[in-house]
């Protein structure tokens, strides 16, 4: 039930508009987000053997649950022990260019590469450190599938797998420390979401749907001044949550996207420009 069609300029014009006002009035009236993935409608957007180009922004924050903490002296005599479990709320901001492909019919899988950062939005070690990585790499991938159509509803229901991985390392620096710390953050990511995709007016789209989320990696903290290596484990899930979003036609075979998603743990807002040929 994919409708093509080429929208007047007042038509165009209104569908931007609208999407700007949706993506401003959300920024305004809340946080910013998590390190869960844009996930886009829960249907395939294209045909069999067309592509799609793109680019997703999101931006996050997520309490990152540390559990498993060790740290290690490997000075002449080296020590060891362990540390409490202990949560971080994770900052994190993430553009990618992403890449789609519809394999078959109703079927399509996707790709991104892209950059990302992060900052801590309080502290590790309750000393008033500050943290703020560099620019890191993030992968993300998955497929989409219509499972079924209602076209007297004007309704598509469907669902998707997509992973994610993001690196982000950088400087802590301490007050109290006469040089930073060094902290890395390797993080993997999984949803599984189902949902309902509602074609409303003039080529705009709302969709809605539970999603269900696991994460896995590891905090690494080197201590420069001690000498110390310490480290945590990341390991969530399930974590179920909702998410709802609005996509427009733009222009022709240009589409614009905005998306909010909650779990318990995390809020997420990010948007995404998609070319379909």
């Amino acid at each position: 039930m994919k409708r093509a069609s080429t929208l007047p300029h007042a038509a165009i014009v209104k569908n931007l508009s609208f999407i700007c006002f949706v993506f401003i009035t959300i920024s305004l009236s809340g946080p910013a987000a998590l390190a869960l993935d844009p996930m886009g409608p829960p249907r395939t957007g294209i045909d069999k053997h067309q592509f799609t180009f793109g680019a997703d922004l999101s931006l996050g924050d997520t309490d990152l649950k540390l559990t498993g903490g060790k740290w290690v002296n490997p000075n002449e005599t080296p020590t060891s022990g362990s540390l409490r479990d202990r949560t971080i709320e994770l900052e994190t901001m993430k553009l990618y260019a992403t890449a789609g492909y519809g394999f078959a019919q109703n079927w399509e899988v996707f790709l991104g590469l892209g950059a990302t950062k992060a900052e801590f939005g309080d502290d590790l070690w309750n000393a008033g450190e500050d943290f703020d990585s560099g620019i890191g790499l993030g992968v993300r991938g998955g497929i989409k599938a219509t499972l079924l159509e209602l076209p007297d509803l004007d309704l598509q229901i469907g669902g998707l797998i997509q992973l994610n991985w993001a690196n982000y390392d950088g400087k802590l620096d301490v007050p109290q420390q006469a040089g930073p710390d060094f902290v890395e953050i390797d993080l993997t990511e999984l949803q599984v979401a189902i949902g309902a995709t509602y074609w409303w007016k003039d080529e705009i789209i709302v969709y809605a749907g539970p999603f269900v989320h696991y994460s896995k990696g590891d905090l690494e903290d080197l201590d420069t001044n001690e000498g110390f290596d310490i480290s945590w484990d990341i390991d969530e899930g399930p974590i179920w949550g909702a998410y709802i979003g609005l996509q427009a036609e733009i222009a022709e075979n240009w589409i614009a996207n905005i998306e909010y998603l909650h779990s318990s743990d995390a809020n997420a807002l990010a948007a995404s420009l998609m070319l379909t040929y």
